[in-house]
């Protein structure tokens, strides 16, 4: 690893030749030895140029903060660098150049110690000196590789002397193909600072043999290094060898590159024949062969491949081919045997090394002090080195001899051993680091020159630990180094490099420790040797910063224990002068990856449960929701506050409480919601004691079911390769029979992922097969008489599944009046029989498994329902993949390598796994076969196939971690008698052992060790018993440590061997049996009494919930229970570290597991409706106290309902931590009881059947009548009542008709049955709604001082549409009134639209003189406004376009902030910590712009201007911008409004004089602009500077186009509101005097304001209203109607935009829709089309619904979304769906929404409406049509 040397080779002390006069490098360095009390150490010696130069001092300053920037003045660099002085810590300081220093440049540096401690005479100042390595590079070609016959591609690599960035690396070099050039790639992702990765791509194979040319230069990089290469290229015909090379330094590998690739399973003994070499061994990687040789070879030897090896296409060589290759010696070198670091007495301190073609050592031993250990280990493991200046000193040194042992043959590796007793006299319980080095004269290897050692050996001895970059190696840097001969055993600079070294504790005293997650701590020290408890051994616990937390001395079992609230770090274990240290570090726990220690974690030792009434709510519902507590792991105080916060789908928060702590544990929030809250999935987050719970909170627009449906398969796992029956029963809720009616099942079939219990850490799905998902009809027709149907179900999929599936199955059943009931279920599909799990080894801290071992792969294989099957010959392919960067996953296309020819497999195996159906694999990486690998088995016979990839690469870049397994070497398996016992039962625990060992078994749970015990190891097998007790509930996991004696592991087994298995505990203390007493059917409107007992007589408390059934069915709601969760199996809380890997001599593989990170889909969310007509039954009280033995009753009232109702009894008891819960269906029925179904709204003119369904329960129901009464709003046609007549108990329908009015309002619609004194009502209250838009005409007149004039108003539109109003001002009018009117119903609500509409009423009061009523509605118009806003922004401070998004939108985050500051000014609160948020976001943006060609200049300006009228300006940002060249004339003007805010007169109005304020651009519409927008702006510019007579003629302009019939977008209409405001506040007319009358009524207005505005109260027909000035001053007259076209009379237009709008069915057939059957399933097909060069953004499209159809909205169930549309936002409403986009140019887009035909009737289906809201030439509407529903 020439690098890895290279860079211990870069940190160096330096000896300069002197030169000529200069002062020589050893005069000018200052002598170190008089510093000590000062300097701990400093950068010297040969550095790179990319780090920086600094000094450790001996002693702090306190006063310095962690990168703080301090006096530039400490250093004087010659030659000169700028750059910054930085303390890197109270006693480090740093210089940091600005750019790298210069390569191959001394620098010397004059340290001035003075100017920070008082020093004497002759140390103020300390000299000392670095050199930076000279930059060189060399270009490495590597193994050539196939695409296809046609295509090769080259690996190389380029390695360089210094770091090098990644962009000039890949300017270094280049290649050619007949004079073209070739791509190169580079892989950054595989490069690191000084070895950048490559490929040659794309080589063309011509027929005949041909060249490509490599070539390097460094010279534009100053790096004098240059030359090029010809590399063959051999034909296509021709299969040849194009290279070899030895594999190995061992010299025991050899790989020989071939033309193609080799064919794979091909047998090649004999056909590759080494000179002196005995066995070989093969692998086959694509193009390349690798040789493995059983000893290492030695000497040019020839080599001989035979013709016989054959291509991957069939091709052999032409000819044999035979070359010597050279197997040089090996390279002296050396290394230690064994690793760890605890060295018990039987080993007698002696360490083994290996060494290679050395005939003799260097020890060197360093001590670090006993009391310095804790600091030590702060920075290190014990292995460590870093920092060792501050904790160590030399206190040995010596060279050993190795000749002495006279072996045979020193050129390979041997091994010796060193006595340390024999070098030092051990300290107890001080660590010692052991380090080893050589030098060319110990060299053994041989050379032809010989070089002359005068240099090399003449070295200082030195007492002191030089220290630098954390190594701290003294060696001598030469001026002559040469990083090429770095390389080279026969040149000195190979024996320039670091030594190895290895620490040694001499201790015999083991350590086992856990840690509790409640701050508990468990001790168990024995002796290392024997495996005997030690008592009285001292355990200290400390914290990261070396204070002692605790103390306790070990029983005579040699355990000892602590509570302890700080986290301890390091603990020291000691007895009679021993002493071992254990780091507490969270990454050095034990691994238990291998064990299956899963379930829920405990937070802080706390248990919470969130609990609701129902599964989903509708948008304006109250939510109850019910918390319980269980704090008995760690008590809480009294004080402390329980916490609830409820987050809507977009993550803002929309309602926070807090509640005391209460005795009981059981908290109740109530939480309203509003209508036009936004539906999808909501969170509902409680926090207490530092913990937090989570329920997420359904709400979405649903009707409440009205029948019940069961639907159950006759077995828990559907399968593909049988058929499935169903039994579906459906019935009315109140309990009648559901006869004849109409049902559809359908079937939606997606991916999942496939778990089996007992196996949580394999993987059973395939990544390279996707599963599209399928829909399928299962079932369409009627239920029988009895309500019963019966529904077979035998899926085909149609594509090959990675796993498992999961089967949600939607039945509906549509009641006789076509209202529907829904049932959502979802099963598990398998569709295989067999699947094939793989565990991969667990990986490194950085997720990465290590090349050059041994990597273990597990498989096991079962059945579908998990139960364990043996398989034969199961495929194992391993390929090795591209690499990909995490954001790219998933386009990470791995099929393509198991599908593609070109492709072969790394490694091929065949497996069998036995009757547990286990098996197992392994491989080896050698080390350049790094990369990333995909490992896949496939039951070819089975179907079904696994796979994971893994990241395969060098130990020494992951920085091998300790939290490694030592995996299957260290795993102890084990078993109990049972999984699930009961308080009072024994465990029997059997483990297999040998005798003389010793085993401790803790028995753990989620937050503490319950118990420990010890046994002692029998021979073969050792069995313990252990007392199950009630704090073992609900599952303990028994966690075995089994240590054997030291001295007896001669077979390198290992020292310590562990496992953990789980085990259930059930305690019947903690289950509740609540009682529920209550009559078995209820009356609607009636009273009832329900009484709550516990069946045992326990004490608890409880909340009780009546729910309507029809609400509970919608998601199969259970009761809750809080036992489920709160004795859940808790997940392992206990973690373990022990000494054991680190004693030396105890065996420790170490193998590794990969992980893979899946997201959760993205949750949609979308805005809710109004008019809540589901009114929902819910009746929610308590939490009560109920004392022991005794009940509670409670009454109860019910409202006008019948159905079925749900009484739940949620119970729970603090002191004996128990809970349980109780449920109770009752039917609310009465002998009479009717039901109607209507649609969710009505238009006027529509026609609806009404149907009424009549429920006769009992006989004595005969004759039965039945009337209708309706309002205003609608009328029956024909009779309003009708009689029926019942023989017996049944249902019966009858049909009336209704038809709507021309009005809108709201319809009432009241059903009343009555059979002799038996009567029952139903009501139904619905919108009545005109779809069309507000239609605005307008008259203008001029009023000359003291005039008069009349005007004609006629109305037009819908009756009681019409509105009038008159506005007066006193300078040209500008249309306030019809302007503003038409952003308060523009009907998109994103967030520059709610922002305009509230903008411009903040300053009607300043300028308008208006009624009271008008001022009251403007400040609640604002105050929603505001709150609205607070909605839209987002965690960073910004703000979304639309609600839901999670990324803020440039211009309107600024354009909110200004609306809202204005706001605040106005006195109107703003929403929870907005202000500070949004500052920060505006301030963090502002500092990170740049300029962009696109015009971002103008959102910066306006960015800057909002900050400084929010009083914290950017004056930074500001004068960037303003410097900024080719920044817009907008820009300038808004910059200047910001230096005028920010009090800078002066820069204001330089900025403003560089602009041209009557410019406009064409760059309109970005920012939601246009020129009319602009100059409002402008406008509001010159106000602030006090321009009066250029804002005037500014006013006049923008005047006129406001009052014209010109369109203006939603902003441009809100800005020029409120630079019109702004300019009338100021320059207002003379005031207003009027008087005026309506029809003869008179009225007058007298005001100091220039604007007045009234509203006229007109007749339907004709009016007249007479207006006369009574001033001296000319006034603006205009008078403005509006009101809504009759339905039908809407216009059809297109403009730049083609939209169509088709019915389908679900196959995709046409529907006629002017005529539909009743129940009809269909899809509304929305396509909309761009027909412009140009794109467009911000297109609103609405579908509005005819009354009698119902959008089927499925988000909420198991079922999912239908029709997989995108858009920016997806609004559904009851009545219609938006949706907003943007189209590129000639981009069209389709929509899709599931509809169903419900109600009978003639309805109106209104046209389409679609618009680009800024840019009016884009838009299109259709016409609308009538259509019916009739009955089939």
């Amino acid at each position: 690893m020439s690098i890895k040397r290279l860079m211990q080779l870069l940190v160096a002390v330096v000896v300069l030749h002197s030169c000529g006069k200069k002062v020589s490098t050893e005069e000018f360095n200052s002598d170190f030895s008089k510093y000590e009390n000062y300097i701990l150490s400093f950068s010297s010696g040969l550095q790179s140029a990319h780090s920086d130069i600094r000094v450790t001092l001996a002693f702090d300053k306190q006063e310095w903060q962690p990168n703080q920037e301090i006096d530039a003045g400490l250093f004087d660099i010659s030659p000169s660098v700028k750059g910054k002085m930085v303390a890197l810590a109270t006693n480090t300081i740093a210089f940091v150049p600005d750019k790298p220093f210069e390569q191959d440049t001394e620098y010397r540096i004059i340290f001035k110690l003075a100017k920070l401690i008082k020093t004497e005479k002759e140390l103020e100042e300390f000299k000392f000196s670095v050199k930076t390595v000279k930059q060189d590079f060399t270009v490495n070609l590597l193994d050539l590789q196939s695409y296809s016959r046609e295509l090769n591609y080259l690996n190389g690599t380029i390695q360089t002397s210094d770091w090098m960035d990644f962009e000039t690396a890949t300017k270094l070099v280049e290649a050619t193909q007949n004079g073209k050039n070739l791509k190169l790639k580079f892989d950054k992702s595989l490069s690191s600072k000084t070895e950048f990765k490559f490929i040659i791509d794309s080589i063309q194979r011509k027929v005949e043999d041909s060249k490509i040319t490599i070539s390097w230069n460094g010279k534009p990089f100053n790096i004098d290094q240059k030359g090029s290469v010809e590399y063959d290229i051999p034909g296509k015909n021709n299969f040849k060898i194009v290279g070899m090379e030895v594999g190995d330094e061992d010299n025991q590998s050899l790989f020989i590159n071939f033309s193609d690739p080799i064919k794979k399973g091909q047998d090649l003994q004999g056909l590759v024949a080494v000179e002196t070499a005995k066995t070989s061994k093969f692998i086959i990687e694509g193009n390349l062969l690798k040789v493995f040789f059983s000893e290492p070879l030695k000497g040019d030897l020839l080599v001989e491949v035979f013709q016989g090896i054959s291509s991957d296409e069939g091709y052999k060589m032409k000819e044999t081919h035979s070359q010597r290759v050279a197997f040089n010696e090996m390279k002296p070198n050396i290394r230690f045997v064994k690793n760890g670091t605890i060295l018990p007495s039987s080993n007698n301190l002696k360490i083994n090394f290996e060494s290679a073609n050395l005939k003799a050592v260097d020890v060197k031993v360093y001590k670090i002090y006993k009391n310095n250990i804790l600091q030590f280990l702060q920075d290190n493991n014990l292995n460590g080195k870093r920092n060792l200046r501050k904790v160590a000193s030399p206190v040995s040194k010596q060279t050993i001899n190795l000749l002495d042992k006279k072996l045979p043959n020193y050129s390979k590796w041997n091994t010796f051993a060193i006595d340390l007793s024999k070098i030092i006299t051990p300290e107890p319980g001080a660590i010692y680091r052991v380090e080893m080095s050589f030098k060319k004269s110990y060299s053994l290897y041989s050379c032809s020159n010989s070089v002359t050692e005068s240099e090399s050996d003449s070295e200082v001895e030195s007492e002191e630990v030089r220290s630098n970059d954390d190594d701290y190696y003294d060696y001598y840097w030469y001026d002559d180094y040469d990083w090429y001969d770095s390389q080279d055993p026969c040149e000195l600079d190979y024996y320039r490099r670091g030594p190895i070294g290895m620490n040694v504790l001499a201790s015999d005293l083991g350590v086992i420790a856990k840690r509790g997650e409640n701050g508990s701590y468990t001790f168990a020290v024995t002796n290392i040797v024997n495996t005997q408890p030690i008592s009285g051994a001292k355990v200290e616990l400390y914290d990261f910063q070396q204070q002692k937390l605790a103390s306790v001395t070990t029983n005579a079992e040699g355990m000892a224990a602590f509570q302890v609230d700080k986290y301890a770090f390091f603990a020291i274990v000691s007895k009679d002068k021993q002493a071992t240290y254990v780091k507490l570090d969270e990454g050095y726990s034990l691994s238990v990856s291998n064990f299956d220690v899963s379930g829920e974690k405990l937070q802080k030792g706390l248990k919470g449960y969130i609990y609701g009434e129902r599964g989903v709510w509708r948008p304006g519902d109250t939510l109850f929701l019910g918390f319980m507590l269980n704090d008995a792991a760690s008590k809480l105080d009294k004080s402390h506050p329980i916490k609830f916060k409820l987050n809507d789908p977009t993550g803002k928060l929309t309602f926070q409480s807090v509640q005391k702590y209460n005795e009981l544990n059981h908290y109740k929030f109530i939480i309203p919601t509003r209508e036009a809250h936004p539906t999808g999935s909501w969170e509902a987050v409680i926090s207490v004691g530092g913990a937090r719970f989570y329920k997420n909170i359904k709400i979405e627009t649903i009707k409440p079911n009205r029948l019940k449906i069961k639907n159950k398969f006759d077995s828990e796992i559907l399968s593909t390769s049988k058929i499935n029956i169903s039994q579906v029963e459906v019935a009315w809720l109140h309990g009648a029979v559901a006869k004849d009616l109409k049902m559809e099942m359908q079937a939606k079939i997606m991916q999942q992922k496939t778990t089996f219990k007992g196996f949580a850490n394999y993987n059973f799905d395939d990544p390279i097969r996707q599963f599209e998902t399928e829909e399928t009809n299962i079932f369409s027709g009627k239920v029988n008489a009895e309500g019963k149907a019966t529904v077979s179900f035998q899926p085909k999929v149609s594509t090959e599944s990675p796993g498992m599936l999961k089967a949600s199955l939607m039945t509906k059943v549509y009641e006789n009046g076509g209202d529907f009931s829904t049932d959502v279920m979802v099963a598990t599909l398998s569709p295989y029989q067999t699947y094939i799990g793989l565990k991969t080894p667990e990986p490194n801290r950085y997720g990465l498994l290590e090349t050059e071992k041994m990597n273990r792969y597990d498989i096991v294989t079962v059945d579908e329902k998990g139960n364990p099957k043996a398989v034969q010959n199961l495929k194992v392919q391993v390929y090795k993949v591209e690499w990909r960067w995490w954001w790219d996953a998933s386009y990470d296309n791995l099929s393509s390598y198991v599908s593609s020819n070109s492709t072969t497999a790394f490694k091929n195996f065949t497996v069998n796994t036995n009757a547990n159906g286990k098996a197992s694999f392994q491989f080896k990486n050698e080390e350049n076969e790094w990369g990333r690998y995909l490992i896949r088995v496939t039951d070819e016979q089975g179907g079904h196939a696994t796979g994971s990839t893994v990241m395969i690469d060098w130990p020494y870049w992951s920085g091998k971690t300790r939290n490694t397994d030592s995996s299957n070497a260290s795993m102890l398996m084990f078993s109990t008698d049972k999984k699930n016992y009961s308080v009072g039962e024994k465990a029997k625990i059997s483990f297999p052992s040998s005798a003389g060992g010793r085993a401790l078994i803790s028995l753990e749970n989620g937050s503490r060790v319950v118990k420990t015990l010890w046994a002692n190891t029998q021979k073969g097998e050792t069995n313990i018993e252990i007392p199950i007790t009630g704090d073992m509930a609900p599952n303990v996991f028994v966690h075995i440590t089994l240590l054997q004696p030291h001295a007896s592991t001669l077979n390198d087994s290992p020292i310590r061997l562990y496992g953990i298995v789980p085990i259930e505990v059930i305690d019947k203390n903690t289950i509740l049996e609540p009682q529920i007493t209550m009559p078995e059917v209820l009356k609607p409107e009636g009273k009832t009494s329900i009484r709550v007992s516990e069946k045992s007589g326990k004490a608890m408390t409880y909340t009780l919930a009546i729910v309507d059934d029809g609400l509970l069915d919608l998601t199969r709601f259970k009761t809750p229970n809080a036992w489920n969760s709160f004795y859940t199996r808790e997940a392992l809380g206990v973690k373990t570290w022990d000494i054991f890997d680190d004693v030396i001599g105890a065996y420790g593989g170490r193998i590794n597991q990969v992980f893979s990170i899946g997201g959760d889909e993205d949750l949609g969310g979308s805005k809710a409706k109004k008019a809540n007509r589901f009114k929902p039954v819910v009746i929610y009280l308590g939490p009560f106290k109920l004392e022991k033995g005794q009940s509670k009753t409670h009454q109860i009232k019910l409202p006008n309902y019948v159905g079925s109702v749900r009484t739940m009894v949620v119970a729970g008891d603090v002191n004996s931590s128990a809970y349980g819960a109780a449920e109770k269906t009752t039917p609310v029925r009465k002998p009479l009881m009717v039901l109607a179904s209507l649609p969710r709204k009505i238009s006027p003119s529509e026609k609806v059947t009404l149907p009424v369904t009549l429920f006769a329960m009992e006989t004595q129901v005969k004759n039965v009548s039945v009337q209708i009464k309706t309002n205003n709003g609608v009328r029956v046609l024909g009779s309003s009542s009708q009689s029926l007549t019942f023989a017996q108990p049944d249902e019966k329908m009858a049909y009336f008709n209704l038809e709507v009015g021309s009005a809108t309002g709201l319809a009432k619609v009241q059903i009343i049955a009555t059979s002799g004194n038996e009567k029952a009502t139903y009501e139904v209250e619905l919108d009545i709604t005109n779809p069309n838009p507000i239609t605005n005409e307008f008259t203008d007149v001029v009023l000359e001082p003291n005039s008069s004039k009349t005007i004609a108003v006629s109305t037009f539109g819908v009756a009681g549409s019409n509105k009038a109003q008159l506005e007066v001002s006193s300078f040209p009018t500008i249309d306030f009134s019809r302007r503003l009117q038409y952003l308060i119903q523009y009907p998109h609500g994103c967030l520059e639209q709610t922002t305009s509409s509230v903008f411009p009423q903040l300053y009607l009061a300043d300028i308008f003189d208006l009624d009271q009523n008008r001022k009251n509605e403007i400040q609640k118009n604002i105050k929603i406004g505001i709150q609205k806003l607070g909605g839209f922004q987002i965690a960073n401070g910004g703000f979304s376009y639309w609600n839901g998004q999670n990324y803020a939108d440039d211009w309107s985050s600024s354009y909110v902030g200004h609306f809202l500051i204005e706001a605040e000014k106005k006195g109107y609160v703003l929403p929870l910590n907005f202000k500070a948020k949004w500052i920060g976001y505006q301030q963090k943006t502002a500092k990170e712009w740049r300029f962009a060609k696109n015009g971002n200049d103008f959102a910066q300006a306006y960015r800057l201007y909002t900050l400084a009228l929010a009083g914290s300006p950017d004056m930074a940002s500001m004068n960037r911008l303003r410097e900024t060249t080719g920044i817009s004339n907008e820009s300038k003007l808004r910059l200047a409004a910001a230096y005028a805010l920010a009090g800078q007169k002066q820069a204001a109005q330089s900025v403003f004089n560089q602009s041209k304020i009557d410019e406009t651009t064409q760059n309109d519409y970005y920012y939601y602009g246009s020129s009319d927008r602009n100059k409002a702006m402008a406008l509001e510019t010159l106000i602030l500077l006090g321009n009066k007579q250029r804002a005037f003629k500014m006013a006049t302009d923008l005047a006129k186009n406001m009052a014209s019939n010109q369109w203006m977008s939603t902003q441009t209409t809100a800005y020029s509101l409120y630079a019109m405001s702004k300019f009338a506040q100021q320059n207002g007319g003379k005031g207003v005097a009027i008087t005026y009358s309506v029809n003869g009524k008179p009225e007058s207005i007298k005001t100091a304001k220039s604007l007045a505005n009234r509203n006229l109260a007109i007749k339907t027909g004709s009016n007249t209203i007479t207006v006369r000035n009574t001033q001296s001053n000319t006034l603006y007259v205009r008078v403005l109607t509006s009101g809504i076209l009759p339905i039908g009379q809407e216009k059809a237009m297109q403009s730049k935009l083609f939209t169509n709008l088709v019915f389908k069915n679900r196959s995709g057939a046409p529907v006629n829709v002017t005529k539909i059957t009743q129940g009809t399933e269909f899809v509304a097909e929305i396509t909309i089309r761009n027909q412009t060069n140009e794109r467009v953004e911000n297109v609103a499209l609405t579908q509005i619904l005819p009354s009698g159809f119902e959008i089927v909205n499925t988000r909420f169930t198991d079922f999912g979304s239908f029709g997989n549309n995108v858009a920016d936002h997806i609004d559904i409403r009851d009545d219609r769906t938006n949706f907003y986009f943007g189209l590129k140019a000639n981009e069209s887009r389709t929509f899709r929404v599931l509809l169903n035909a419900s109600y009978l009737g003639r309805y109106y289906l209104p046209g389409m409406q679609a618009e680009a809201m800024y840019d009016n030439t884009y838009a299109a509407r259709t016409l609308g049509q009538w259509v019916e529903v009739v009955k089939e």
